[in-house]
């Protein structure tokens, strides 16, 4: 899953540590040669929750089908995956009061809002790569860009400057149009489990 959604499960799963959790969550993809006992106890869970969540995504059948549809609709190599996560948050955004305001009781842009001022508290504790990240996330509103195509089309220009072989992911935006209802309808599929996934993952790690 994407940032809006791991900002989400850990908001809704992991307990408070004024913001710790949320930031961690959202830094584990821009953590590459830190040491996480140099963290603090809720930086260190919000990365160890998103990892697991990513075990538990790649693995589960929904993400399995539309990463495959996405594949044969013409994704350019090793990168279904990426923009199924992407597209996801898109659908988790556009559709926010199915569900994403039942976990957190407020509508996106109070939630986004809230996430930042989280990632503000915890500016001391940002690992490199995600400091450098900080500003657009905030500046450029993110995850609330998440709802519209454009928002979309704007991230994954930024993911293809992250990686190898010059990967145009941004034009693939257009797949979320040509493939709205597998995209759709294979979240619908994922996303309870995955919640659910998230809530054990949480009540096991604070029940040891």
């Amino acid at each position: 899953m994407n940032l809006l959604a791991h900002a989400l499960l850990a908001y809704a799963t992991l307990n408070d540590t004024e913001g710790q959790e949320c930031t961690g969550a959202m830094m584990a993809d821009f953590f590459a040669g830190q040491n996480a006992e140099d963290y603090p106890a809720g930086i260190r869970a919000g990365i160890a929750q998103h990892r697991h969540i990513d075990g538990f995504t790649d693995a589960h059948p929904s993400f399995v089908t539309c990463r495959r549809a996405i594949a044969d609709a013409g994704a350019p190599r090793f990168t279904a995956g990426i923009l199924t996560d992407v597209f996801w948050d898109h659908v988790l955004a556009s559709d926010w009061k199915t569900w994403g305001k039942p976990l957190c009781g407020l509508d996106l842009e109070p939630f986004c809002a809230e996430i930042y001022g989280r990632l503000g508290q915890t500016r001391p504790y940002h690992s490199p790569g995600f400091a450098k990240a900080y500003s657009w996330i905030v500046d450029l509103s993110w995850l609330t860009s998440y709802a519209e195509p454009a928002g979309i089309e704007r991230t994954l220009r930024g993911l293809s400057t992250r990686m190898s072989g010059h990967v145009d992911l941004a034009a693939k935006v257009s797949l979320l149009t040509e493939l709205e209802k597998p995209i759709r309808g294979n979240f619908a599929s994922f996303w309870p489990d995955l919640v659910e996934f998230a809530r054990s993952w949480g009540d096991n790690r604070y029940s040891s």
